[in-house]
Formats: C-alpha cells, sequence, structure tokens
C-alpha cells in the first residue's frame, strides 16, 4: 500500500478475488476484511495481547523494528474498513479511541475494559485504608509481563523493585500502572497504527468524532431494532414472509433473550454488533431453503448475511436446532 498516494485511499474500496468472478456488492469487501482480521490476530505474528476476560486486544509490550510496516499497515485497514462503512472484529477498547482523538484521558475505568479482575485489583488497593498495606499488599513498582511465555519484571519507575506501594505512593503506583499499559509500553506500535489510521482519515476528520463515536463506526454500535431487522430481511426460492416456517422463525427469534439474538447475529454475520447507523448500512440477511428434513441445522454464510434454513415439520425442531446452532456457533462459513 506505501505506492498509493493518500488521496487514493478516498475512493471507494472494491474488492476482488484472483481468480473468483463476482461484482463487489458489499459481501466481497467484507469477506476480504473478515480474512484479513482473523490473519491480522494470529496468534504466531504475536502483535497483540488477547485479553480473554473480555475478549479485547492490545498492542504486545515487546516491539521489533520491522513489525513497524504491519502495525502501519493495520492502522490504514483499519481506517479504510471506517471509510467503507465496513464493520470490523477488531476487538481494541475505548482506549484506542482515545489515543487517537487524544481528546480524553484515559484513565482506570479503561484498564476494566482490558482485564475487570486487575481493574479490581487497582482499585482495591486504592481503597485500602490500613496503615500496613506495604507489609499486608506487598506491592513493589513494578509489573509482570509475558514475553513468549517467559514473565519478565518491568520497573514503572527508576528503581522500582526495591520501592513498596504505601499509603502516600499508592494513586501514584496506579497512575503509573495505566501509564505503562495503554503509553510506554505500546508507544512505537501505536505511533506505527495511528500513521496508517491518518492516511486514510486525516486529523481535520477525526476532530469530527468523540471516542466512543469512533470506535462505533470501526467494530458497530449496540442500538438493536430488531423489528428493523425483520423488515430488512430478504427471502429466496419457496422462501416468503407468510411461508409457515418463515413465521416459525420469527416467533422463535423475537422470543430469544437479548443475550441470545445477539449470539445469532455473531453467528450470521461474523459481529454481534450493527453499523452506527441501523440496518440500511449493511447487506440485509437473506433465508434460503437448504433441507427438507428436520437433522441438519441452519447454517450461514457470514460474507454475505445468508441464512440456509432448513424446512423442519415443526416449530419446536426449529426452536431447538437454531439454539444449538447459534450456542456452538456451528455452521460458520466464509463463502
Amino acid at each position: 500500500l506505501d505506492k498509493y498516494k493518500d488521496d487514493d485511499f478516498k475512493k471507494p474500496l472494491q474488492v476482488y478475488f484472483h481468480n473468483e468472478e463476482g461484482l463487489d456488492a458489499g459481501g466481497i469487501r467484507k469477506e476480504f476484511f473478515l480474512l484479513l482480521t482473523k490473519e491480522i490476530l494470529n496468534p504466531k505474528y504475536g502483535m497483540f495481547t488477547v485479553y480473554e476476560e473480555t475478549n479485547t486486544i492490545w498492542f504486545t509490550d515487546f516491539y521489533h523494528e520491522e513489525e513497524e510496516p504491519m502495525y502501519k499497515l493495520i492502522g490504514t485497514l483499519c481506517a479504510l474498513a471506517v471509510y467503507n462503512i465496513t464493520i470490523i472484529d477488531l476487538p481494541f477498547p475505548l482506549a484506542l479511541y482515545k489515543k487517537l482523538l487524544n481528546k480524553t484521558k484515559i484513565d482506570l475505568d479503561d484498564i476494566k475494559s482490558l482485564s475487570p479482575a486487575i481493574y479490581q485489583s487497582l482499585k482495591s488497593l486504592l481503597n485500602y485504608k490500613e496503615n500496613d498495606l506495604e507489609t499486608a499488599l506487598c506491592y513493589a513498582f513494578n509489573i509482570e509481563r509475558e514475553y513468549y511465555g517467559e514473565r519478565r519484571r518491568i520497573e514503572l519507575k527508576p528503581g522500582g523493585s526495591s520501592i513498596m506501594v504505601n499509603q502516600k505512593n499508592k494513586q501514584e503506583f496506579v497512575d503509573l500502572y495505566i501509564d505503562y499499559i495503554f503509553n510506554k509500553s505500546c508507544e512505537k506500535q501505536f505511533q506505527a497504527f495511528s500513521s496508517g489510521f491518518r492516511r486514510v482519515i486525516n486529523s481535520r476528520l477525526l476532530e469530527l468524532f468523540y471516542p466512543d463515536e469512533l470506535m462505533s463506526f470501526v467494530i458497530g454500535n449496540t442500538n438493536y431494532d430488531w423489528n428493523e431487522f425483520q423488515k430488512k430481511t430478504e427471502y429466496k426460492g419457496e422462501f416468503h414472509a407468510n411461508h409457515p416456517v418463515i413465521q416459525w422463525f420469527w416467533q422463535v427469534f423475537h422470543k430469544l433473550v437479548d443475550n441470545d439474538k445477539k449470539k445469532f447475529l455473531l453467528f450470521l454475520t461474523g459481529s454481534d454488533r450493527v453499523p452506527v447507523f441501523g440496518w440500511s448500512q449493511t447487506l440485509p440477511m437473506t433465508i434460503q431453503r437448504s433441507h427438507t428434513d428436520d437433522i441438519h441445522l441452519p447454517v450461514s454464510h457470514t460474507c454475505f448475511n445468508i441464512l440456509d434454513l432448513p424446512s423442519y415439520s415443526s416449530k419446536e425442531i426449529l426452536k431447538a436446532k437454531l439454539s444449538e446452532a447459534i450456542q456452538h456457533n456451528q455452521g460458520f462459513n466464509l463463502v
């Protein structure tokens, strides 16, 4: 991408796969970003740390200069997705967008978005009022981080390993901890990412956003209008809005709890969020008949938001099979 001028990134993105036919009406572009983000997060590259508590990612602590072009590329791809109104599954916390916009201070709540356990530990430290803090908790001004399976101790300030946390300096410890995680540990990685991002979306345009708004453009939002979702749905083959199986489907769907509806959305589209301006910005769900028996599960084609739904013999069977599919995310297809 380095051979292109910044203005080239402002043009609509059209994606074509080698030796594959088909016009890009949005589905191919979505597949392009799905495949790219899946590869970006491959653990073999070690470029991001996954926080399993929250399923969020952050830049890995340990940086090699040869990784700079990759971080810059990832920033460019992230901005291209925003510019082309395509939700991508790069689960950065709000702190990333705070850093990109430099409008809002990163604080303890941002730690919570990565690890509620670490947040609670730091919160308990701040709330501890007894004078025996130093001996009771035994915290020093350092932090342990993992590097390719090896634990390393990082000092938060010069001589930090020999400075114990007490009532007088505990706020300083928490501030340095937050600063290390979100700034010092990833300074060069973030600079490269930000440089790539701003090739597509410049500073003047970024000034129009608040962090949560920019985050919604990247990964979507959580303003669900399920009735609108149904209205936008299309049908193929023998299925239509008044077909008994389709009516059963919607009766079952609307009785799902919200969390299961989001699981269905993840099953169908590869994301449990919707575009920032609602369903009109994305490909509608298309439901088509697949099998005539009661054995098979529904199958999703995430790149085109297509649901292959068997013509089940009863609503009870449809309910059971749909639940099984979304709970175990069966039938995920990049086709």
